[in-house]
């Protein structure tokens, strides 16, 4: 899918084909997504765990659950947890075993170079001293990572590019530990829980967002961003702007796929004698 129908298309998908698989190849893509994201230093702050439905029980199920998404985990095949390592930085600089910053790789393969004021002295004599190692002996600092946000948004546009509904759901930070293990130093981000969607793929229209300009400006904070509508009506063309919510059926679509799967908000199904 072009770049900016996969950005277009995203919707958060909350119906799934519960009991078809998706192939391992796919959460494979999904996860080379996120890894290749872009990290402050190269380090690898975003971690992540894959957890699938039918290989956990009920109540391990339960036990990630909030109160702000449960239906979710109960519908969706496979979930990526992931986290922001708040240990990483520690690593990196205590054992400089990736190619990072502290490891001096990034400088071999010129990713930073003198033209932007970077060379081994400078890393030494300042980032390290300066930047990296200072409150390392408070040990891990939670308080959330904007690099293990980047590349869970990767992970979500890849699920959408491998033709998979996908959602972002908060779970549950200790229910996580006890069920998947994760350390006490990973800090939730979010989960992206993903399967073959049975919405139809509009899934009631593009999701609204605040007026173009209250988010956007132009070399000040009370200038907006003059939108051109040749642009608008090319990206339009390209799917990135799409039919916006509510499409007039979704309401419909919802209360069928509700009595599906039996859930509130719609009719349970008949039963057979």
């Amino acid at each position: 899918m072009e770049f900016k129908r996969v950005v277009g298309s995203r919707r958060s998908v909350r119906y799934f084909e519960t009991e078809r698989p998706v192939e391992r190849a796919k959460v494979e893509t999904i996860l080379q997504a996120a890894r290749l994201a872009s990290r402050a230093m190269n380090v690898p702050w975003g971690k992540g765990i894959v957890a699938y439905r039918h290989e956990l029980t009920q109540d391990e199920r339960d036990a990630l659950k909030t109160p702000w998404a449960g239906v979710e985990f109960d519908l969706a095949p496979v979930y990526l947890l992931w986290y922001h390592d708040t240990d990483a930085r520690r690593v990196n600089l205590t054992e400089a075993r990736y190619p990072s910053v502290p490891s001096g790789v990034l400088q071999d393969i010129a990713v930073y170079g003198p033209p932007h004021g970077w060379s081994r002295k400078y890393v030494e004599r300042v980032i390290l001293p300066e930047v990296l190692t200072p409150g390392l002996e408070r040990g891990p600092a939670r308080g959330g990572n904007s690099d293990a946000g980047v590349s869970l948004a990767q992970a979500y546009l890849a699920a959408v590019d491998e033709g998979l509904g996908a959602c972002l759901v908060p779970f549950d930070e200790q229910g996580a530990r006890r069920v998947l293990g994760a350390p006490e130093y990973w800090e939730p981000v979010l989960a992206l829980v993903f399967g073959y969607s049975v919405e139809s793929p509009e899934a009631g229209g593009q999701r609204p967002r605040p007026p173009w300009e209250s988010v956007c400006f132009d070399g000040h904070a009370r200038t907006p961003f003059r939108r051109d509508p040749a642009v608008v009506a090319t990206l339009e063309a390209a799917g990135l702007i799409q039919e916006p919510a509510p499409i007039g059926w979704r309401a419909e679509e919802v209360r069928a796929l509700s009595r599906g799967f039996e859930l509130p908000g719609g009719e349970p199904p008949p039963r057979s004698a």
